[in-house]
């Protein structure tokens, strides 16, 4: 059979390369099938490609990453799926999994996969197209929805084929990936995941990563993370990586034999990972940095403690945020920290104290982010009718979703986002970082790529 996979990334191009779309492809292929990646993430006109892909070739199956930033470019992907191609068209990711019904509305959607996508593209293509048979599948038959059982999570990662990023244009995303470049300015890299799930509760990512991945952490073998390292270095030669996992540093066991599978392969790569500032202990972290560790990114979120408590449920303290930022510091360790802007019920003076504590900490790197509740998180759920935006509009970089009144103003709060990322990248601290930063062809095709998101 033979399968084309969309992801229809239509704005802010970035370095990491659609990982689980090339994971679907992985196991297509190693089944037998002919499978195509359509990654719009560099297209000028993706649209206008697509039609001529769908006319230049038949395929068996249409699959479509649908996340709810990409919502819009998903749902006119769809549409011209239908008006040039006969192929059922099934749409999966995080926002199908949590709005499956919604998803099914959109025009030119014949199918939603929910969940674990790998099992079910699987089951799809051994049952021959019958949408019948695929647990997981939710199809339409007519104007019934039919709900098949739900699918099983894949329990053993390292049986999962490594990503087939030979189908993607790696050299276009490594040539503008930045994860690494407050250790050294032009670093080639990309990205890779260890692990699926996550054990926490905050409220602006449960249940939809349970729904995902399910209620336990599942980690791939140390062996078989550094196998696919191997293969990296031997196929793009990349100077570092970044893990994507949510809770990567978690299991000081599992942590500890990574750490000595890497001193073993030796592969001159350095790398960085999300940590938890509850979970940060500086030990582990000496031991990260022997291998490769340079750069933590920590999500703190908020200054204010009844923000991180009472709308976050993020479950971390000020007190451990400036001692896990403190220990990476100190090691010599980069420090990059996420935050967010307008969560309900917060305060200007609220946000101007998250503004103050991202220049106090010894950050390298920052992103602020407009607070935003994906559908059916936790957030969501408590703020639903204070949300004045559909979901095709949610753009956590740009767009404020709850209606003025139930946050500080929308353009307040823009000039607020865009105050703090001038504040930190021209303060005094950090102002020759940033102008070293723009040096050189590749550092102004990298900040231009930044500035759209400003």
């Amino acid at each position: 059979m033979r399968f084309l996979l969309i992801f229809p990334r239509f704005k802010y191009p970035s370095g990491d390369p659609p990982l689980g779309v090339a994971y679907l492809a992985a196991v297509l292929r190693q089944a037998g099938h002919e499978v195509e990646i359509f990654d719009t993430t560099f297209m000028k006109r993706p649209l206008a490609e697509l039609q001529d892909t769908l006319k230049s070739r038949k395929v068996d199956f249409i699959g479509i990453s649908v996340m709810t930033s990409m919502l819009a470019g998903a749902a006119a992907v769809a549409k011209i799926c239908r008006q040039y191609s006969d192929a059922p068209v099934i749409a999966g990711g995080p926002h199908a999994t949590v709005e499956p019904e919604g998803t099914l509305r959109l025009e030119g959607v014949d199918a939603v996969a929910i969940g674990e996508g790998e099992s079910i593209i699987a089951d799809l293509a051994a049952a021959g197209g019958d949408l019948s048979q695929v647990k997981g599948l939710w199809y339409l038959d007519g104007q019934r929805v039919v709900k098949n059982e739900p699918a099983q999570l894949i329990q053993d990662l390292d049986q999962i084929p490594f990503p087939t990023r030979d189908l993607l244009d790696m050299r276009h995303y490594m040539d503008i990936w930045y994860q690494l470049d407050a250790v050294k300015y032009g670093l080639r890299g990309t990205s890779i995941i260890a692990s699926r799930g996550c054990p926490f509760n905050c409220a602006y990512c449960q249940p939809t990563l349970r729904m995902l991945f399910g209620k336990r952490v599942r980690r791939r073998s140390p062996a078989n993370i550094v196998a696919e390292l191997v293969e990296l270095k031997r196929d793009y030669n990349p100077d570092g990586v970044m893990w994507l996992d949510d809770t990567f540093l978690l299991d000081s066991a599992w942590m500890t034999q990574l750490c000595d599978r890497l001193t073993e392969a030796d592969l001159d790569i350095v790398w960085g990972c999300n940590i938890r500032a509850d979970v940060a202990d500086k030990e582990m972290l000496a031991c990260m940095q022997k291998v490769g560790l340079r750069i933590v990114h920590v999500g703190i979120e908020s200054a204010s403690q009844r923000i991180l408590d009472e709308v976050y449920q993020k479950g971390i303290t000020m007190q451990q945020v400036r001692q896990a930022v403190g220990d990476a510091h100190d090691l010599g360790l980069n420090v990059r920290g996420y935050f967010m802007l307008g969560a309900p019920t917060e305060t200007e003076e609220e946000l101007r104290a998250t503004v103050r504590l991202a220049n106090e900490l010894p950050l390298d790197d920052v992103t602020f982010s407009i607070t935003t509740p994906l559908p059916h998180t936790h957030l969501y759920d408590k703020t639903r009718h204070l949300i004045a935006k559909d979901f095709s509009e949610f753009d956590y970089y740009k767009n404020p979703v709850y209606r003025d009144g139930a946050v500080v103003a929308n353009r307040r709060l823009d000039r607020i986002k865009k105050s703090a990322y001038l504040q930190f990248y021209l303060g005094r601290k950090r102002l020759w970082r940033t102008i070293q930063s723009v040096l050189g062809v590749s550092g102004v095709r990298k900040m231009l790529l930044k500035v759209q998101r400003f």
